[in-house]
Formats: structure tokens, sequence, C-alpha cells
């Protein structure tokens, strides 16, 4: 039996298919940023791969292999996602609560 997809291969796949997931979290980096975020420097990181996921299949692979990366830079990046609004409440509670039924 397969596993249901992790809160981030639920995410990687909308992204792989969705352009307007890519949007949304672009949005979410120019809005944050013109609140003052503490860290700009990482949502402009953000913004470099979302940009890329834009441009060429190769920028989409990329991104979503950030999302289900489990080397120590995908992990860094995704403590900090600007992914907000992409996945409904609905999605998100689900793979919530199959991640607590793992551990």
């Amino acid at each position: 039996m397969k596993a249901p997809p992790s809160f981030w291969q639920l995410l990687a796949d909308r992204v792989a298919r969705d352009d307007n997931a890519i949007h949304i979290a672009l949005r979410n980096i120019d809005q944050w940023l013109a609140a003052g975020h503490s860290a700009p420097h990482r949502l402009e990181e953000w913004r470099g791969l979302l940009l890329e996921a834009l441009a060429s299949p190769a920028g989409r692979n990329r991104l979503v292999g950030t999302l289900t990366g489990t080397d120590a830079e995908s992990s860094r990046l995704r403590d900090f996602h600007p992914f907000a609004g992409i996945l409904t409440r609905e999605e998100r509670r689900h793979t919530l609560e199959l991640c607590s039924y793992r551990h």
C-alpha cells in the first residue's frame, strides 16, 4: 500500500503543475518584504527558486527537489517557506494528521 503524500510532497505536486501556486508564493514574498520582514535574504533565495521554476522545466524540477529533498540545504529553506495560502485548510489538516500518526 502506498503511503499518503506528506505536506511537502503535496505542495511539490501542486507547484509542479500549477503556475498560480508559484505566483501566490511570489506575492507572499512581496508582501512580507514590504512589511519589513526580518529575514529578507531568505525570501530572496525563495524568489530566485520560484522565478527559475517559472522560466524553465529545469527550474521547476529544482523547486520540486527543494520541497522534497532530504539534504540540509532543502531542509533549511523549508524551515522558512513562502507557500502560505497554496494548500487548503483541509489538505494541511490531513497531512498534519498523517504526520502525527507516523511518530
